[in-house]
């Protein structure tokens, strides 16, 4: 039997600030976990996914190019507008552009749909006015374009051209925007398995857009940490900050 890694993480926290977790999900030979953290005044500073080393331990293999998806659901009675639901997905071979993104590697989705609606999205070339329906100047984050066709069951995924991978460097970590229908409805930091297993620390700062679809708290900063005490990885959306709607 696996023994929860949770209950140690939650000892292990300074007294100025709370984490909650999410209910674990096993991945590969250990378990992630959702979290948020809080200030004194029980304000949510940041949230994110929580994972064991050995999640990149004992892993599918899948050769025919399938993508495995856990989803992660929020901590018990947390409310975090935009946020709706948490996804892991390992991508064993990894996915198109090939030439880019054609490494093992997780995508971390942070969406802001329920599950139901997520799964009625096609993005199969039936609905392309809807799926890549352009959004408006207000809803573009700064330096992002486009990238050329939807995901089924995701959305249409937006990169930002500065990112090391478009300007001659391997892919280890990016930032990407998803929109379906006009609308943002996810943010994905996308990490190679590869650059995982060096035991990485860093921080990035996150463009953001002057409105968004679905009011709430966005992040504009993103950092992965490595606990080695603990041997777990923490991936976190940090620096909230409210951004309304149009109206």
């Amino acid at each position: 039997m696996k023994i929860l890694f949770f209950f140690f993480l939650l000892t292990s926290m300074a007294h100025a600030e709370t984490t909650e977790l999410g209910p674990p999900e096993n991945i590969g030979l250990g378990q992630a976990s959702s979290f948020v953290k809080k200030d004194d005044a029980q304000n949510i500073t940041s949230l994110g996914i929580v994972f064991s080393g050995k999640v990149l331990e004992g892993l599918p293999a899948d050769v025919s190019g399938h993508e495995y998806e856990y989803i992660l659901k929020l901590p018990a009675g947390v409310t975090i507008p935009p946020f709706n639901h948490l996804t892991m997905n390992w991508n064993p071979h990894g996915h198109d552009p090939d030439v880019i993104y054609g490494v093992p590697h997780f995508d971390f989705h942070f969406y802001f749909i329920s599950e139901h609606q997520r799964h009625q999205i096609k993005c199969d070339g039936s609905d392309d006015a809807v799926c890549m329906k352009q959004p408006i100047a207000e809803y573009k984050p700064a330096y992002y374009i486009a990238g050329p066709g939807g995901v089924p069951m995701m959305g249409w995924h937006w990169v930002d051209l500065r990112s090391p991978e478009f300007n001659g460097k391997p892919f280890t970590a990016t930032y990407i925007y998803g929109f379906y229908n006009g609308e943002m409805i996810f943010l994905e930091p996308m990490i190679a398995l590869s650059y995982l297993q060096t035991k990485p620390q860093f921080a990035a700062d996150i463009p953001l857009p002057q409105k968004v679809a679905f009011p709430g708290k966005y992040p504009n900063r993103y950092s992965l940490s490595y606990d080695s005490v603990q041997d777990t990885y923490w991936l976190s959306l940090e620096n909230l900050t409210d951004i309304t709607g149009l109206n």
